[in-house]
């Protein structure tokens, strides 16, 4: 009997933190385990057993010598609208977010062999090159760079994407996603990477790799997004319209 208390009281303790730290800003510091324990006047098993399975369950991340921060927080991305596909505005509002871009770089340019490859498009074709820094709450959220072949669409030179959706301009041109490829692999910062989303050189960062088809199988964009990987969370939702 006291070993099945014990089982409900650190489920107890586990939903007062989480309650507690919900409201938070994202990865703010998990008080120690003794201020726990003070705080919840119940022994340092429990909370450590409480704390342990928010860990497992992705409520809070470990950094070995600095303690525990609260992540359960974090922006969940649900992909399943497929109407808009992976625009970072519009899968957001549903979730009460606000969202903003600060345009680093917009211009024509002629693709490596690499992006060329990518977009399935010659060297000596020029490509819209918008490059973005995303905000979520006025917070950064990821570093964005999208590449779509000239040729389909010269007019996007002359928006301002500050202020306008990709997607949405690309639909208004008749440009519609129909298929959507995503590659989500992890690395390292590089120096640049890390100054935009002011991390270290070497921290570790998600990046996620799209790319865009149209009904007739043409490839109308190529995209990475790449965000600090602590603050990372995927939900992905696939299903076929018929």
């Amino acid at each position: 009997m006291q070993e099945k208390k014990q089982e409900f009281l650190h489920l107890t303790i586990q939903k007062k933190i989480q309650e507690k730290m919900e409201p938070l800003p994202y990865m703010s510091p998990v008080p120690s385990e003794r201020e726990l324990c003070d705080e919840y006047g119940v022994s340092r098993p429990t909370i450590r057993k409480a704390l342990s399975e928010m860990e497992q369950t992705g409520l809070l991340s470990r950094i070995q010598g600095k303690g525990s921060f609260y992540i359960g927080n974090k922006v969940s991305i649900d992909y399943s609208d497929t109407d808009m596909g992976l625009g970072l505005t519009q899968t957001l509002l549903s979730s009460g977010k606000v969202t903003h871009s600060h345009v680093l770089k917009q211009e024509t340019e002629l693709p490596d062999s690499k992006l060329a490859g990518k977009l399935k498009i010659s060297e000596s074709e020029f490509v819209f090159h918008l490059k973005r820094l995303r905000y979520v709450n006025e917070e950064i959220y990821s570093l964005a760079d999208d590449y779509i072949p000239l040729k389909i669409c010269p007019g996007l030179v002359e928006v301002d994407f500050s202020s306008a959706s990709l997607l949405k301009t690309l639909a208004q041109n008749n440009i519609v996603s129909y298929r959507e490829d995503k590659i989500i692999e992890f690395g390292r910062a590089s120096p640049i990477t890390g100054l935009h989303l002011r991390l270290k050189k070497g921290a570790p960062i998600s990046v996620t790799h799209i790319t865009v088809y149209d009904k007739e199988g043409n490839i109308v964009l190529y995209a990475t997004s790449k965000s600090d990987a602590y603050k990372s969370r995927f939900h992905i939702t696939s299903y076929t319209k018929r």
